[in-house]
């Protein structure tokens, strides 16, 4: 093991752990006795400013390429990594879709939830429909709403056929939608299968250094298409961008609804 290697998985990983522990416990604080006294505004300046903390406590830079949205708009992304999320939330304000499970996880589902992220079991059927409200009535007040339309992450190596069924909300609220294409250049940050989150994450604290690159491909516009050619315009962007085949979409069942983690 080089001495590089050495510094950063003996000495700096337990360093990046005691500081994670503080941010958290920082963001608990926020969210129970800031938080509900802050303007929506406010709020989103404070979820930008404790993502990237978070990145850079971890280890990963962010470089960017394209123009992001400046106002309501429905981003849609690959998903390679746990870290996807936290990646476009340090760009951008915005608020996702992740599965109901995630609630359920201690402290950070919690810290999840009060973030204003909305939660979705992929075999009920009436909660797309809640979740299509709540994302028509961000995208009604001028905000930007995310997903990641694969439903579950892949090694980045090929794409996974997009689910449709959020893409029409897009479609009613009148907003563009925003291809946004994520890789890594390190594998370490690949998150696939049964790999647990607390050892991804380890595994990248280890790395002197995780370069994550994200794309804005250029917006589509919400006229003129069904949400089944949205989904698949938006997947052809995003494929080219990582210079990766386009995924045919399959047909879809209720188990098929876009989540944010798998």
């Amino acid at each position: 093991m080089s001495d590089s290697n050495f510094f950063s998985a003996y000495a700096l990983r337990p360093m990046r752990l005691l500081f994670l522990i503080v941010l958290i416990v920082i963001g608990l604080s926020i969210l129970a006795f800031v938080f509900p006294f802050l303007r929506q505004n406010q709020r989103h300046d404070t979820v930008l400013i404790w993502t990237r903390a978070l990145l850079t406590i971890l280890g990963i830079r962010v470089r960017s390429t394209g123009f992001p949205p400046d106002g309501p708009a429905l981003l849609v992304a690959n998903h390679v990594s746990w870290a996807d999320p936290f990646l476009l939330m340090a760009r951008h304000p915005m608020c996702f879709v992740a599965k109901a499970e995630i609630r359920d996880w201690p402290v950070l589902g919690w810290l999840t939830a009060q973030a204003g992220t909305v939660f979705i079991r992929r075999d009920r059927l009436r909660d797309l429909l809640n979740v299509s409200q709540a994302f028509m009535a961000q995208l009604e007040a001028g905000a930007a709403v995310g997903m990641f339309p694969e439903s579950t992450t892949s090694d980045g190596k090929s794409l996974l056929p997009f689910k449709t069924a959020l893409f029409q909300v897009a479609i009613n609220a009148r907003a563009d939608c925003y291809p946004i294409a994520i890789r890594y250049d390190h594998p370490a940050a690949v998150w696939i299968e049964d790999m647990g989150l607390l050892s991804a994450v380890w595994s990248v604290m280890a790395l002197k250094r995780v370069t994550a690159h994200i794309h804005y491909c250029p917006a589509i516009r919400f006229h003129g298409h069904d949400r089944h050619t949205l989904a698949q315009v938006s997947a052809t962007a995003i494929a080219n961008a990582l210079c990766l085949s386009v995924p045919r979409n399959q047909s879809e069942i209720s188990a098929d609804l876009p989540v944010l983690m798998r």
